[in-house]
């Protein structure tokens, strides 16, 4: 008696798609929420700028789906001090990195820059159609929920007003405010670019759908791109900067930043722009101002979003491979944005920085030649450099860049004495064999106090003995 043969034989690999031993992509919707540490680095810099609100598949997009917002830029830890006003801010804001990265500087390495508003952000500063342009958004002087009701609606009050009695005095418009400085995205930066390359790969993949007759690829894509762009404008915002109230005349801005690593940055530099970079705090601005607001679009976007998982599951095999590949590339192209620096995102040319490190202060990381301490690289011959620089020593105390110890006190004085005094051959003056100098005669008094005190103490018992 022969075996029957079975018609439902499974091989080894799956054959065709749909059924039951063929390929299967209802795992898709995975896709969409996968990336999410790419995304949550690019997402400030993504909502910056008007772009973020196209229509678009984004990778992870429950990363933007937050209750609530960031008051201000990430921030870098470093020592921010001023040279002749004595102000003292534990960390670097975000938009000085970027000019000057710390992060690619070596152990007691040393920097010299000038810093200053560049001839562009003087005249835009000057020119009254520039605040008309961005006041609507960055002035937050004015009472608003959002910048496009609020204008609307006092549009359409002043024009009623103007209509209903036309005997009165026409109403003359506010003169706007000077708005405070703000960084703005760069419009072609690699976000802006991946967020049109998505809108228009979102835009294809849908009129391949249109072209299969598959509605609920239809319905998912359109939920998709509805999440995109409520939470791009529900985020949508940007980076105040803060300005000097006062046209009072005020000593140079200059500041000291020195890092954990013992590296020192001097910045040149007038109080305004130490104000906006370094001693002020960078907020943020947003265009849906009421926080009730925020939160009921995140909310109506988060609904969006668990439909569109929905749907996604449920595409046929050839939509649900458009837009898992489709998924991959762009996570894939956001990972490889996180390597481009972040100057590239964004719109610097209001300062110019110029590089004036001193020659024989530029490898202060390295060796010279020689093998005494001052040839070799330390923190006291890189602090000695800040100080030959600023000309100043108050901010070595301020700062804590000294310890506080009698001997380095001693040290920062004779530093004092050379910045001040400038005699001949000032600039060469040997910080650390000063230092080990001070240091080494503290420690031998110390050692030959405590002999005298062993020697009193022998002649004390030897009067008492002769008297017994």
């Amino acid at each position: 008696m022969s075996s029957p043969q079975g018609d439902s034989d499974e091989g080894w690999w799956p054959e065709g798609k749909d059924h039951q031993n063929g390929w299967r992509l209802d795992i898709v919707s995975l896709l969409a929420v996968i990336g999410e540490s790419s995304m949550a680095e690019h997402s400030q810099a993504m909502t910056a700028s008007w772009i973020g609100c196209l229509p678009r598949i984004i990778p992870a997009p429950q990363v933007l789906l937050k209750p609530t917002r960031p008051t201000r830029m990430p921030h870098t830890t470093a020592s921010v001090v001023g040279v002749k006003n004595g102000i003292q801010v534990p960390t670097l804001n975000y938009f000085p990195n970027i000019v000057h990265p710390i992060e690619d500087l070596a152990p007691f390495s040393f920097r010299v820059y000038r810093i200053r508003h560049s001839r562009h952000a003087l005249s835009q500063h000057n020119d009254p159609r520039s605040w008309r342009s961005v006041n609507s958004r960055h002035n937050t002087t004015l009472p608003r929920h959002n910048g496009f009701f609020t204008t609307a609606s006092n549009f359409l009050r002043g024009t009623w007003l103007r209509r209903a009695d036309p005997e009165k005095a026409p109403i003359i418009a506010a003169q706007p405010l000077k708005p405070p400085p703000h960084v703005p995205a760069k419009t072609l930066s690699p976000l802006n670019l991946l967020s049109i390359f998505s809108c228009v790969l979102t835009w294809a993949i849908f009129a391949v759908s249109l072209y299969n007759r598959d509605a609920i690829a239809c319905l998912a894509l359109i939920a998709i791109s509805l999440v995109s762009t409520i939470v791009g404008y529900a985020s949508l915002w940007s980076p105040q900067l803060m300005k000097r109230t006062s046209g009072a005349v005020v000593p140079e801005g200059d500041v000291v930043i020195r890092t954990r690593e013992g590296a020192f940055i001097v910045v040149k530099c007038d109080e305004n722009v130490a104000r906006e970079l370094y001693t002020g705090t960078e907020e943020c601005t947003y265009l849906v101002h009421s926080v009730r607001a925020y939160r009921a679009l995140i909310g109506l976007a988060t609904f969006i979003l668990m439909v569109a998982v929905v749907l996604l599951g449920n595409c046929n095999f050839n939509q649900q491979a458009a837009i898992g590949s489709a998924y991959i590339v762009l996570n894939g192209l956001y990972w490889a944005a996180s390597l481009v620096p972040k100057k590239e995102f964004w719109d610097l040319k209001m300062y110019e920085r110029e590089d004036i490190t001193p020659d024989d202060c530029r490898d202060a990381d390295c060796a010279r030649p020689g093998g005494e301490p001052d040839d070799l690289p330390s923190f006291t011959r890189t602090m000695w450099y800040a100080i030959r620089v600023t000309g100043e020593v108050g901010w070595v105390s301020t700062s804590g860049a000294a310890p506080r110890t009698r001997e380095w006190m001693r040290w920062v004085q004779a530093a004092e004495r050379q910045v001040k005094e400038r005699k001949q051959g000032w600039e060469t003056w040997k910080a650390v064999r000063e230092k080990d100098l001070l240091i080494g005669q503290t420690e031998r008094g110390e050692e030959e106090g405590e002999k005298e005190k062993v020697v009193d103490g022998e002649e004390g018992e030897g009067v008492v003995g002769e008297g017994r």
